[in-house]
């Protein structure tokens, strides 16, 4: 099931389906047999999430092998690679959406922050009968809605989309990922959409600092509060979360993944691997 390849690709979601507008959902058989999508490796610019019926599937986000069973969804980030096994008999529904297109639904004064569709890579959802009952029941209105095509279709799927999150959100235990919107938490998810755009080309908080028009020492203070780590170490831990990427999915040499991060040279690439992770890159990919 670990898949490598020379490079790891970029899926859109008009990858997908090419008449996206946003969101598309679709019957998890179809979704793995989508255009680009067949047991391959590739980031994505979009969320998931998985509801399975029937059947289990077998896939990889980023490091983590997983088995999606029966009655469990899953969500996948926007940032994660993954690789799912194709040529199994499965049931149940996909639906996929971008930020943008969920956002759309909120303004400043009330948007909440789904931030657990972030946290993590993959994260399953263990939920009660009832949640299962009323989550099926809501995926199945969604496909209906979305084949529809009807006028203000695009507003009900978000609403349902919304409703859905939220049920899954209150089985998190830590409130930190399910926040209320406010001026630092704008700030610092502008911050990590920065990084994720930037961190190969400046890993200096000054850069991202300037961009958002505030101090250094402001970002770092709302970076503590809110995510209990400096902006520096965001910023690196997002650097050393491309490199586990690369080392375990591609055959890229330890001098290419170093020059593609942008590190001058390699032993200080490789230096900064090993005091994050305790171990060289070679090692690393080594043990996977």
């Amino acid at each position: 099931m670990v898949i490598r390849k020379e490079k790891l690709d970029f899926l859109r979601l008009e990858d997908i389906d090419s008449t996206s507008s946003g969101i598309v959902i679709m019957p998890i058989a179809q979704f793995l047999h989508a255009r680009g999508n067949q047991n391959t490796l590739h980031s994505r610019s979009f969320f998931s999430l998985l509801l399975l019926t029937r059947g289990n599937l077998l896939m990889v986000a980023d490091k983590t092998i997983y088995t999606v069973e029966p009655n469990e969804m899953i969500s996948l980030n926007s940032n994660c690679v993954c690789s799912f096994q194709h040529n199994v008999s499965v049931e149940g529904c996909v639906i996929l959406f971008t930020e943008a297109f969920l956002m759309q639904r909120y303004n400043t004064d009330t948007l909440q922050h789904f931030n657990f569709l972030k946290v993590n890579a993959i994260k399953g959802y263990v939920l009660t009968e009832d949640e299962i009952y009323r989550c099926r029941n809501l995926v199945k209105l969604m496909q209906e809605e979305f084949k529809s095509l009807r006028m203000g279709s695009k507003g009900v799927l978000r609403n349902y989309l919304s409703i859905l999150l939220q049920i899954l959100g209150r089985n998190m235990a830590n409130d930190s990922v399910y926040a209320q919107m406010d001026e630092k938490e704008e700030k610092i998810s502008l911050f990590e959409s920065l990084v994720n755009e930037n961190y190969k080309v400046s890993r200096f908080p000054s850069f991202y600092a300037d961009r958002l028009n505030i101090s250094v020492n402001y970002l770092n203070r709302i970076c503590r509060e809110k995510r209990s780590a400096s902006c520096g170490s965001i910023i690196r831990d997002r650097i050393l979360l491309e490199a586990e990427r690369l080392l375990f999915h591609t055959f890229k040499t330890v001098k290419e993944i170093a020059f593609e991060l942008g590190f001058d040279n390699v032993p200080y690439f490789i230096t900064f691997f090993k005091a994050k992770k305790g171990v060289s890159p070679e090692e690393f990919r080594r043990n996977q």
